[in-house]
C-alpha cells in the first residue's frame, strides 16, 4: 500500500501538465486574474528587439448548452471561456472548418466542443456568457496542433469580446509574447521581466512572468491540476498507511516477542547480553523487512497501476495522466518501512531483553505487563495535547476544524498505543463487569481470562480500534460539515427563494428580471470577488501604524446589492448597521474584524486583483460569517474587480401578502430559460443540497477505508493467529484437567466477542472524542449526524472475524496435539 502510494505521488510530481491555449507564446505575462496597466505594458514589449508579436488575450465566461437545455462542463473540471480571435494565434489554433468570425453573432468552436455539441459550420450554439444565455452562428471550428484536452475555447469577433468584457476594470487575462525565430528564450524572459517592472514596478501588480511548462500554470491558474489533487490525497493515503502499517507491525513484534521469553532467558542464562538479545530481534525485524520488500514492492507497483487505472476509469484522472515508476518510491518506501519496523522492534525488545533466566518461568505462566514511567509520561502528554486541540476546536478558537479534528484521530491513537494495556484493563472492567453475570460458564472463563491478560488484548484489539475509529471519523466528518453548513444557511436564510445553479453561470441580468416579477419584494444575487482586506491606519500609509500591516489575504468576499441584505439574509449583525452599506461602506465578519482589529466607523483598503485598491468604511459587523464571507461588499463597488462576472445563487423575498407559490412559479419559468439553474428552497427553507457524484476526494477516501479495513482484518487474522497459536500448553492444561474441546472453542469465540466489544468501546470513545467538538464547532450539537449502516457493519464484522479465526486456529492447535500420544502432557511439559 506505501509502495502504491509513494508510485502515484512520484508520477504526480513528475508529470508537468500539458500547454494548450497558450503553446506558441515563447513568454507568457499572466494575471491572477487580470492584467493591470497591460496596454502600456503591450507597447513596451512590442518595442523588445527579439519580440515578433505581442497578444492581449481577453478571456470571459462561455459555457455552451447542449441538446437538452444542460450546461457543458469541460473536461476535467477545466475553464469553458471565450476569446478574441485574433488571440488564437497563441495557441496556433488554425481553422479546420469554415472561416473566422466578423459579426457580434458568430463564434468558432475548438475541435473537442464542436464533436461534444454535434455542431459545424451553419448551426446554431446557445453559450452562457456575462450577458446571458444567447445564441450564435458557428461559422468555423478550430484546433491546435495537440487538441485541447482540459479546457473548452470559444473565439468571437474582437468587437464582441470587447462588448462581453467592458463591464471589468481589466479585462486582459494574459499578454503573450511570440519571439522571433533567432531569439534566445532565456535572454527574452529576463527582458520582458524587466519590461514588467518598469511599467508595474516591482511587486506593486500580482502578474507572473512565465515560458516553458510554467505557461500551464498560467492557462490552469484557478483550475486544480490533476497531479496536485493526485499528490494531496495519494499523500494522505500513505500517510495513514503507514501509519497503520507502524500499529501493526508493532503490536504484532510485541506479541512474538513475548511468546519468546523461555527461549530468550535461556540466552541469557548461557550468557548472552541485553544488546545481543536486542540486536539478535532488531536483525530478525530487518531480515523480515528485506523479505517483504521483495514481494511488497513489486505488488505496490501492481496496486499503483490497478489505481491509476481505476482513477482514469473514474474520471478522476485525465487519461493523458501517465504513471511514472522511478527508483525514489520504492527506495523511501523500503527506507520508511525499514525504521517504522526497526522503531517496533526496539520497543518490542526492550522489555524482553532485560528478562531473567529465574524469571522465565513465572513470566511464561502468568505474563505481567508494567509500564515504563517514560511510556506513561508520553501517553499522558499525547492525549493531553490532543485534548487541548479538540477543545480549542469545540470552543470555536481554531479555523480549519474539520482537517484539524480529522488528524487528531491519529494523535489520540497514538496515545491510545502508549497506553494500550492499562486503557484496556479500564475498558474491560467498565465493559465487563456488567455482562458476566448474564453470560454462559464458557463465557465466564473468557472474562477472567481477560481480565488477566490485558497486555494480549491490547495486541490484538488495537488494530480494531484504528480501523474503527478512522473510519467513523472519515465517513461522519464530511456529513457533520455538510449538516454545519446547511443549519448555517437556515439561520442566515430570510429569502424565501434561492436559485442555484451547479457552476456560475448566472449573469446579473437573471436578478434585474426576477426583481420584474409580481410580489417580489427583494432579490440580489450572491459575487464572488477576490482581494486582500488591510486595514487604512496600519503599516504601509504610515498614519501612525505599528509597521506592521494587518491583513486578510485569501478571504472570502462577497458583494450583494446593498439595499436587499437586510431583507434577504439575517447576519446576526451585532455593531452598526446594514443599512449604512452601500456606496464606501462595507460589513465585516468577525474573524475578518478580530484579525483587523477593525470596528464600525474605521476604513478599509480592499487591494483587488486587478491591481486597483478602493477604500470602504465598516458600517457593519456580524456574527454569522462561517460558511457566507469575510467580508461583504456593495455590488455596485465590487462588480468591476471580480474574476468571474457570474453567480452561482440568487436570493429571491416574497412581498408579505403576497403569492408565494406564483412566485415561484415564475421564478421556475425564468430559471428554465438559464442552462443548469433551479429554484430550491421554495418553501421558505434553506436551500436543498443534492448529492450529486462523488468527486475525487470522495471516491479516495472510500477506497483509502476500504483498503485500510481489509489491512487490518489481514492484521488481526494473523495477531489472533499468533496469539491463539501460543496457547497451546494452556489449551492442554484445560484438557487435562476435563475440559472438553467444545468448551475450550465456546470460551475463545466468547474471548474474541469481548475483546472485540472493548475494542469498539475503546474506538467509540476516541471516534466521540473527535466528532463532539467537531459538531459543536460546526453546527453547535453534541450529537453528530452518524452513518448507521457502515458502522453497524463493521461492528457486527469486528467480532466475527475474531471468533472465527481464533476458533480455527485453536481447533487446529488441539487437533494437532490430540493426535499424538501422550500429545497433551508433552505440551503441558
Amino acid at each position: 500500500m506505501t509502495t502504491a502510494c509513494a508510485v502515484l505521488l512520484e508520477s504526480s510530481t513528475r508529470g508537468e501538465p500539458a500547454t494548450e491555449r497558450y503553446a506558441t507564446a515563447d513568454v507568457v505575462v499572466s494575471g491572477y486574474p487580470f492584467v493591470p496597466r497591460a496596454e502600456a505594458l503591450g507597447e513596451a514589449l512590442e518595442k523588445l528587439p527579439a519580440v515578433a508579436r505581442v497578444v492581449s488575450e481577453l478571456s470571459f465566461p462561455a459555457t455552451a448548452v447542449d441538446g437538452s437545455g444542460e450546461p457543458v462542463e469541460a473536461p476535467w473540471g477545466g475553464p469553458s471561456l471565450g476569446h478574441a480571435w485574433d488571440s488564437a494565434v497563441l495557441g496556433a489554433f488554425a481553422l479546420t472548418r469554415g472561416r473566422a468570425p466578423d459579426r457580434g453573432d458568430e463564434v468558432v468552436l475548438d475541435g473537442a466542443l464542436a464533436a461534444r455539441l454535434g455542431k459545424g459550420p451553419g448551426d446554431s450554439v446557445r453559450l452562457a456568457g456575462p450577458d446571458g444565455p444567447r445564441a450564435y452562428r458557428v461559422v468555423g471550428v478550430a484546433d491546435p496542433p495537440r487538441r485541447l484536452a482540459r479546457q473548452y475555447a470559444v473565439f468571437h469577433a474582437p468587437a464582441e469580446a470587447a462588448r462581453l468584457t467592458a463591464g471589468s476594470a481589466a479585462p486582459v487575462r494574459a499578454v503573450g509574447v511570440v519571439a522571433e525565430a533567432s531569439a534566445d528564450a532565456g535572454t527574452l524572459r529576463r527582458q520582458v521581466e524587466r519590461e514588467v517592472r518598469r511599467v508595474h514596478g516591482d511587486g506593486a501588480a500580482p502578474v507572473v512572468v512565465s515560458s516553458g511548462a510554467a505557461r500551464a500554470e498560467a492557462e490552469f491558474w484557478n483550475v486544480p491540476d490533476p497531479g496536485s489533487v493526485l499528490s494531496s490525497l495519494v499523500g494522505t493515503f500513505g500517510v495513514l498507511a503507514l501509519f497503520v502499517a507502524g500499529f501493526v507491525v508493532s503490536g504484532t513484534l510485541s506479541l512474538a516477542v513475548s511468546g519468546r521469553l523461555t527461549e530468550i532467558g535461556l540466552l541469557r542464562a548461557v550468557a548472552a547480553t541485553t544488546g545481543q538479545i536486542r540486536r539478535m530481534i532488531a536483525a530478525e525485524a530487518l531480515l523480515v523487512t528485506v523479505a517483504a520488500a521483495l514481494v511488497g514492492v513489486p505488488g505496490g507497483i501492481g496496486l499503483a497501476f490497478l489505481l491509476h487505472g481505476f482513477l482514469v476509469d473514474g474520471e478522476v484522472l485525465p487519461p493523458s495522466f501517465t504513471l511514472s515508476v522511478g527508483p525514489a518510491a520504492p527506495w523511501v518506501t523500503v527506507g520508511l518501512t525499514l525504521l517504522t519496523a526497526q522503531l517496533a522492534s526496539l520497543a518490542a525488545a526492550r522489555r524482553a531483553s532485560r528478562v531473567r533466566p529465574v524469571e522465565v518461568l513465572r513470566e511464561s505462566a502468568a505474563p505481567t505487563r508494567r509500564l515504563g514511567l517514560p511510556r506513561v509520561v508520553a501517553g499522558v502528554v499525547v492525549l493531553a495535547a490532543a485534548g487541548g486541540v479538540l477543545g480549542a476546536i469545540a470552543s470555536g478558537r481554531l479555523d480549519g476544524a474539520g482537517g484539524t479534528a480529522e488528524g487528531m484521530v491519529l494523535v489520540l491513537m497514538a496515545g491510545v498505543a502508549l497506553l494500550a494495556p492499562p486503557l484496556f484493563r479500564a475498558a474491560g472492567a467498565v465493559v465487563l463487569t456488567p455482562v458476566r453475570p448474564l453470560l454462559p460458564k464458557e463465557g465466564r472463563w473468557a472474562v477472567r481470562n481477560l481480565r488477566r491478560q490485558n497486555a494480549r488484548s491490547a495486541a490484538t484489539g488495537a488494530p480494531l480500534v484504528l480501523a474503527l475509529s478512522l473510519t467513523t471519523t472519515l465517513l461522519c466528518a464530511p456529513l457533520i460539515a455538510a449538516e454545519g453548513t446547511e443549519r448555517a444557511d437556515r439561520r442566515r436564510l430570510l429569502a424565501d427563494h434561492v436559485v442555484t445553479s451547479a457552476r456560475p453561470v448566472l449573469a446579473p441580468g437573471f436578478a434585474e428580471r426576477a426583481a420584474q416579477i409580481p410580489g417580489v419584494a427583494a432579490v440580489s444575487g450572491r459575487l464572488p470577488v477576490s482581494g486582500e482586506l488591510r486595514r487604512a491606519d496600519d503599516g504601509d500609509d504610515g498614519d501612525g501604524g505599528d509597521g506592521e500591516a494587518r491583513s486578510v489575504s485569501g478571504g472570502r468576499l462577497v458583494a450583494m446589492r446593498a439595499d436587499a441584505v437586510g431583507r434577504l439574509l439575517d447576519l446576526g449583525v451585532h455593531a452598526g448597521s446594514l443599512d449604512g452599506l452601500g456606496g464606501t461602506s462595507l460589513a465585516l465578519g468577525d474573524g475578518a474584524a478580530r484579525d483587523l482589529g477593525a470596528g464600525v466607523g474605521d476604513e478599509i483598503h480592499v487591494d483587488w486583483d486587478d491591481g486597483t485598491r478602493s477604500t470602504f468604511r465598516v458600517a457593519a459587523v456580524y456574527s454569522r460569517d462561517r460558511g457566507f464571507a469575510d467580508a461583504l461588499l456593495p455590488r455596485t463597488a465590487a462588480a468591476r474587480h471580480a474574476a468571474d462576472p457570474l453567480e452561482d445563487t440568487v436570493l429571491v423575498r416574497t412581498a408579505p401578502g403576497a403569492d408565494r407559490a406564483g412566485v415561484g412559479r415564475r421564478l421556475a419559468a425564468l430559471a428554465a430559460e438559464y442552462p443548469g439553474a433551479r429554484v430550491e428552497g421554495a418553501e421558505g427553507g434553506a436551500p436543498a443540497r443534492s448529492e450529486g457524484s462523488r468527486g475525487a476526494a470522495g471516491v479516495f477516501v472510500l477506497l483509502l477505508l476500504l483498503l485500510i479495513n481489509a489491512f487490518t482484518a489481514i492484521a488481526v487474522v494473523n495477531t489472533l493467529g499468533m496469539a491463539t497459536a501460543d496457547r497451546r500448553r494452556e489449551f492442554a492444561l484445560l484438557r487435562l484437567a476435563g475440559a472438553q474441546p467444545a468448551q475450550v472453542l465456546r470460551m475463545l469465540a466468547w474471548e474474541a466477542v469481548l475483546v472485540s466489544a472493548v475494542a469498539l468501546s475503546l474506538a467509540a470513545v476516541v471516534g466521540l472524542a473527535v466528532l463532539v467538538p467537531l459538531s459543536l464547532s460546526l453546527t453547535g450539537s453534541p450529537v453528530p449526524p452518524l452513518p448507521a449502516g457502515p458502522l453497524a457493519a463493521l461492528a457486527l464484522a469486528a467480532p466475527a472475524l475474531a471468533a472465527a479465526t481464533t476458533t480455527l486456529v485453536a481447533a487446529t492447535s488441539m487437533r494437532r496435539t490430540a493426535a499424538t500420544p501422550g500429545g497433551l502432557a508433552a505440551a503441558v511439559s
